[in-house]
């Protein structure tokens, strides 16, 4: 077995490059990989709370990816999520990556006309974790910059581990400006470059816009860069790896630009086969059974000599007698029944959420309904002791009142009982507020016995009431 990896038109192993028109033999043994470009992916960043349960970390993204990406859900999208957990917010950051099915089939359509099956499709930039073991360089906190004609991007890894990515302008649109092929624009920026002193005069506009382009594109990468420092929390960059598959004369001038800030530039050797598909190649071979696959275009499976594959065969003959107009309306109902499936999904998931929140509202409301019922009681009770203590103060300080309270005392004293008012009305008629803790709540009988046998009489009391469960009171009446 061996890993093939196919980028364009072009076969790469570890041992050939060939193009795909010159006729590679394929062993059946072997892994057919392929990668997609960032350019084509639809990348969207957003943070989901620490407490979502990780099993449910996946549905809640994907909701969250559809409502707020903008996504046509009359399309069909393959689609993955990178979860990063933030100590420093007590989030997950979310990296959803997504590609339309339809660009799959764009893209891959001249290849599936040579091979009918791809194994593994990986997205580009997830390859530079393989570039720490190319070029035996430990890992930090590292940009990497590629710059090509049709595409551009900046990958940013965090100890080796890859954190997010990030489109770049790429050379067209400057090629387009000047009004020159792409091996013409190779020629002059491998040859002149962004010295603009080795330009004639009449290439003077020339120069001015090759120089306007790479101090945006440097701009650019800034930017991308201080997006991580505020999404991630990354506080800086140590190096950034900058490739190109032609030279670019005089770049290394434009270092400058990142000593400033500290971080170290450096120009990642141009070789005989593309940087990005080598180090994608050698990502594939380690990866091609990871989860993330964006591959849509399994190899068929091996039932050719089972009798279902000979009915199969007869279906398929008579459908083909029938023609295929059959096979065009399944498929599109097929794709309008997913389609309703999974908005299906949203809703209850929707509404489930709803109704969760209906019942927390009403838990919410019942309580805060209670509580303003415990909130009027104490009232009335504060409202009723202050009266006590206002009518006990005219009888507090005679010497037969002081007589009793000082008898009661010692009776609530053997009781472990406390007062928080003792009152003596002119008709003899005492009112004592007790409290006592949970545990003592029998001497309050106790205690009411006791004065029925110090010739008290007419002894009665309220309701015993309670305090959070941790303190019984209650008032008690009686007559000398």
């Amino acid at each position: 077995m061996s890993i093939v990896y196919i980028k364009d038109d072009t076969i790469l192993t570890k041992t050939t490059s060939i193009n795909i028109k010159e006729g590679y033999h394929f062993a059946k043994s072997d892994i057919i990989t392929s990668s997609v470009d960032l350019k084509d992916i639809i990348t969207f960043t957003f943070k989901l709370p620490k407490s979502t349960p990780k099993e449910q970390l996946k549905t809640e993204a994907e909701i969250y990816f559809y409502e707020n990406a903008g996504l046509d859900l009359n399309k069909r999208f393959v689609s993955f999520y990178i979860f990063k957990e933030l100590e420093e917010e007590d989030i997950y950051i979310v990296e959803a990556i997504a590609i339309e099915e339809e660009i799959l089939y764009q893209k891959f359509k001249p290849l599936l006309e040579h091979i009918h099956y791809i194994d593994f499709i990986s997205l580009s930039t997830f390859s530079f974790s393989e570039f720490y073991r190319v070029y035996d360089i430990e890992p930090k906190k590292d940009a990497f910059v590629y710059l090509d004609n049709n595409q551009s991007f900046i990958a940013i890894y965090e100890n080796g581990k890859y954190l997010y990515s990030k489109t770049l302008n790429p050379l067209s649109p400057l090629l387009k400006v000047l009004d020159i092929e792409y091996d013409k624009f190779v020629e002059i920026i491998s040859t002149k470059g962004v010295n603009k002193e080795k330009y004639e005069v009449d290439e003077f506009l020339m120069a001015g816009e090759i120089e306007r382009f790479f101090s945006d594109y440097f701009m650019a990468i800034n930017n991308r860069v201080s997006y991580g420092k505020t999404i991630f929390y990354l506080d800086s960059i140590d190096n950034i790896y900058f490739y190109a598959p032609f030279r670019i004369e005089g770049i290394e001038t434009l270092k400058n630009f990142w000593d400033i800030n500290g971080i170290n530039f450096e120009i990642i050797p141009i070789e005989e086969i593309n940087f990005l598909d080598k180090i994608t190649l050698l990502y594939n071979e380690k990866h091609y059974k990871d989860e993330i696959n964006f591959s849509i275009f399994p190899r068929p499976p091996k039932f050719y000599k089972t009798k279902t594959f000979q009915l199969v065969s007869v279906i398929f003959l008579t459908l083909a007698i029938f023609g295929g107009d059959f096979w065009y309306r399944y498929y599109k109902n097929q794709q309008i029944s997913q389609r309703i499936e999974k908005l299906d999904k949203l809703i209850k998931m929707k509404q489930k959420k709803l109704n969760q929140l209906k019942i927390i509202n009403q838990k919410i409301l019942t309580q805060y309904e209670q509580y303003n019922n415990q909130i009027d009681d104490i009232n009335k009770k504060i409202k009723a002791i202050k009266f006590l203590l206002e009518r006990s103060l005219v009888l507090a300080n005679s010497p037969q009142t002081n007589g009793d309270f000082i008898l009661i005392s010692k009776l609530m004293q053997k009781n472990k009982l406390n007062s928080f008012i003792m009152q003596k009305d002119s008709n003899n008629s005492f009112s004592i507020g007790i409290y006592t803790k949970f545990k003592n709540r029998k001497f309050i009988a106790i205690f009411m016995d006791d004065l029925l046998a110090n010739r008290y009489k007419n002894i009665r009391t309220d309701k015993i009431s309670t305090i959070n469960n941790d303190y019984y009171f209650s008032l008690i009446r009686f007559q000398k």
